[in-house]
């Protein structure tokens, strides 16, 4: 397994850091936000109310999760790094997506967060133009909307339906700690969320959705049931279309590739990275080992055949699925660096010219990425050599 990976710059969250991603939009794609999440118990000075006791008057001390947004400016002028340019506190954040195109002219942001709530943002301010500062300085993430998917629980991940197709009213579907999967619209000015449809998916927590990119009628869940399943949001949705017992665990990461028809990773708590033909689920065509439990894939936003994993307990690693016909994927980078959990990690579509990076000191034409430990509330920026 190849380390052939450099780290570039690490950042104190302060919070617990799970979720990270670089902005696809051009013009804003040196812009990257990464999510936290605190769990901290609120303290009683005198005697605690009677609702914090459980049923054997035990006292229950009641959980607040709390989060905060940061999002950053990736600088080149002296060295390749990051900039934080904006902090918001908010309930914690459990997932967070760009939409794959601008709404209202704008890039637009989703965000999962433990207080049940789906709420869709906007990055205002101008374009970069060559480094721009004037134009950098004057950008700030808005809040648009949002809706109340959940109750009692926690909304743990989202998905956009605009992968690889237009629209003027894109789709989020999310995933939620009551084993459900809500379909929402939103609308062409991002100013308002409507729930279209939410039905039970999962017996135990609905850890991730994805749609499928080709035909964004498609839904796939993965659920701590150890259970990954199809759904069309075209029907009621009382029946999968499909259900897998490949993983032998929960199953927590899923990912449609937009740039080849049928192609589908999906990752789970038992450490393997599957790879999958949607025109057949019964079973998988490609099964890889990567160990520590795969909580994010993020296929590569131009090459179809790169893969990057977020694997928990063991790491981040590039795959490559080229040689999908003669045997099964193979591991060609990994960062090592982070001191604990592998939590949220992304490529940068940022195009940064050979004479930028060899002045900050970063290597010309090796992509860029930035990942997030969780319980070293650190993010780090970190290159692929090879």
């Amino acid at each position: 397994m190849s380390s052939s990976t450099r780290q570039l710059q690490v950042l104190d969250t302060e919070y617990s850091a799970d979720s990270v991603e670089w902005c696809p939009i051009p013009g804003y794609q040196d812009v990257m936000v990464c999510g936290t999440y605190q769990l901290a118990q609120q303290d009683f000075e005198s005697q605690p109310p009677s609702d914090t006791l459980d049923e054997s008057g035990t006292t229950a001390v009641p959980q607040t999760r709390l989060g905060r947004l940061l999002c950053y400016h990736l600088l080149t002028e002296d060295a390749v790094h990051l900039s934080e340019f904006q902090r918001t506190d908010l309930p914690a954040i459990l997932d967070m997506k760009w939409c794959h195109s601008s709404l209202n002219e704008y890039p637009g942001l989703a965000i999962a967060d433990a207080k049940g709530i789906l709420s869709v943002w906007t990055l205002q301010g101008r374009q970069d133009s060559e480094n721009d500062d004037a134009g950098r300085s004057c950008r700030s993430l808005t809040q648009q909307c949002e809706v109340q998917i959940v109750e009692e629980g926690l909304v743990l991940s989202l998905d956009w339906s605009t992968g690889r197709q237009q629209s003027s009213e894109p789709a989020v579907v999310t995933s939620d700690s009551q084993g459900q999967l809500t379909l929402c619209q939103v609308s062409p000015t991002a100013t308002g969320a409507n729930i279209v449809s939410q039905w039970k998916a999962h017996d135990f927590e609905a850890w991730i959705c994805a749609f499928n990119y080709w035909d964004p009628t498609i839904v796939y869940s993965g659920g701590d049931d150890c259970k990954l399943k199809g759904w069309d949001t075209r029907t009621p949705c009382t029946h999968p279309t499909f259900v897998s017992k490949a993983h032998d665990m929960g199953v927590v990461s899923i990912h449609s590739n937009c740039h080849q028809e049928h192609r589908l990773a999906t990752g789970s708590y038992d450490e393997h990275v599957l790879l999958w033909d949607t025109r057949n689920m019964r079973r998988a065509v490609a099964d890889v080992h990567v160990g520590g439990g795969v909580w994010r894939l993020k296929w590569h936003h131009l090459n179809k055949d790169l893969l990057l994993a977020a694997c928990m307990h063991n790491g981040f690693h590039i795959l490559d699925v080229s040689k999908l016909t003669d045997g099964n994927p193979t591991v060609v980078a990994s960062y090592m660096e982070h001191q604990s959990l592998a939590y949220g990690v992304d490529w940068c579509k940022q195009t940064i010219s050979s004479a930028q990076m060899t002045a900050s000191g970063a290597t010309p034409g090796k992509p860029l990425l930035a990942s997030c430990s969780f319980y070293d509330h650190s993010l780090q920026l970190w290159e692929w050599l090879s």
